[in-house]
Parts: C-alpha cells; sequence; structure tokens
C-alpha cells in the first residue's frame, strides 16, 4: 500500500495516548486531530487554526497506519460517527459557503456546483455513489470503517462529551464558521444514499 492510500484510510496513531483515532471526514476530524496533536505537545493552536480546523494537517504524515497495523499495533482503537442528516447538512454548506482557501480548493475538487438546492446536492452525491468518483466528504462512514464491531469505542459525535472513553480530556467541538441557518431536505433522500450508516452506527431511519 502507497502512502496515498494509507492517508485515504484516514486513521492515524497516536501511542502517547494510547489510540488509534478513526477519522471520518465530516465528524469533527480536523477538530480530534488538532486536539491529540496538542495534548502530545506537536502545535499549539491558534484560535483560527481550531475554528478552521487546519493545523496538524502537515505533521500527520508518520502517524497514519493502515487498517491491519491498526488491529495489530496494541492501542485502543477509536472513532465517532455523526448522524447522516446531519453530516450531509454540514457537508452541503460547508461547500456552498466556503470561507478559506482549503475550502474553496475543496469546492473545485468535488466539483460542487455552488448554485445548486440540497436535493441537486444528493443526486450528484448519489451520481458519485454509482460512477465510483467518490469525494472523501461525503463517502458513506461505513467506508472508513468497514466493521465498527471490531473498535473498541465508537461514539457519536452528538453525545461525544458524555460518551468519552478516555482520561485525558475531550476536544471542544465548534462548527466550522459557514452558515447558522438550517437547510432543509426530506430525510428520505438521505436514508436512501446513506441507510448503512443508520444501520451500522445505530441511527433511527426516518419514519421508523
Amino acid at each position: 500500500m502507497d502512502g496515498k492510500d494509507k492517508v485515504r484510510q484516514n486513521i492515524t496513531a497516536w501511542p502517547e495516548l494510547g489510540i488509534n483515532y478513526w477519522g471520518i471526514n465530516k465528524n469533527a476530524s480536523s477538530t480530534l486531530t488538532i486536539h491529540f496533536a496538542t495534548l502530545c505537545g506537536e502545535i499549539d493552536p491558534s484560535e483560527e487554526d481550531i475554528s478552521y480546523g487546519v493545523a496538524a494537517k502537515e505533521r500527520m504524515g508518520p502517524r497514519y497506519i493502515t487498517q491491519k497495523q491498526a488491529f495489530q499495533n496494541g492501542l485502543t482503537n477509536f472513532a465517532v460517527s455523526r448522524h447522516p442528516l446531519a453530516r450531509f447538512k454540514s457537508i452541503y454548506k460547508h461547500l456552498k459557503h466556503p470561507k478559506t482557501v482549503i475550502q474553496q480548493q475543496t469546492v473545485s475538487k468535488a466539483r460542487f456546483d455552488t448554485t445548486w438546492t440540497p436535493e441537486e446536492f444528493a443526486d450528484h452525491i448519489a451520481h458519485t455513489f454509482q460512477t465510483g468518483k467518490i469525494n472523501k466528504h461525503w463517502k458513506r462512514q461505513v467506508s472508513f470503517i468497514p466493521q465498527p464491531w471490531r473498535l473498541n469505542h465508537v461514539i457519536k459525535l452528538e453525545s461525544l462529551d458524555e460518551d468519552w472513553p478516555f482520561d485525558f480530556l475531550a476536544p471542544h467541538i465548534t462548527s466550522n464558521p459557514t452558515v447558522d441557518k438550517d437547510i432543509g431536505i426530506d430525510e428520505g433522500i438521505i436514508y436512501d444514499l446513506y441507510h448503512e450508516d443508520y444501520l451500522n452506527f445505530g441511527y433511527r431511519p426516518p419514519n421508523k
């Protein structure tokens, strides 16, 4: 497996903390990574770094490991899931209202049309699932963690503070500074796209 494939798996080892972190894009993964790097003394992030989630990424190279390594290195395997509807809304607002150069680059790489409605974006996601050209920001969460039951801890972002399983402090989660206005979309559309995530991470399907 080459370096890029290892990075795509998005698992980082933090032996200083005793954990492997299985990151899922748009599940506060940047905030969690910054938090771990800060606890390990690797960075001293500014408030802007934390707000936009841009610190620490440049230094993560040596920490990336494969799924096989994660199950063999003796560390505790940990991940954070997110309600699929909330995750979709976060992705949509992130792409529709980019605030940083990095976010603007993401819009371009994802071939996102800023005129799209949430329903049109959902159609685009469905198309990429069919073609296989799937951007990491809207990949199914089970694509990052195919067997969540094998991990020691998979906690929900919605109850992160209450369910935090470690002796060291949990991070303070703040939303990316895009727009606060909520977006409306039929949750049934999201369920059709992400039913595997509802099932595997314990989220109640709509109208069930």
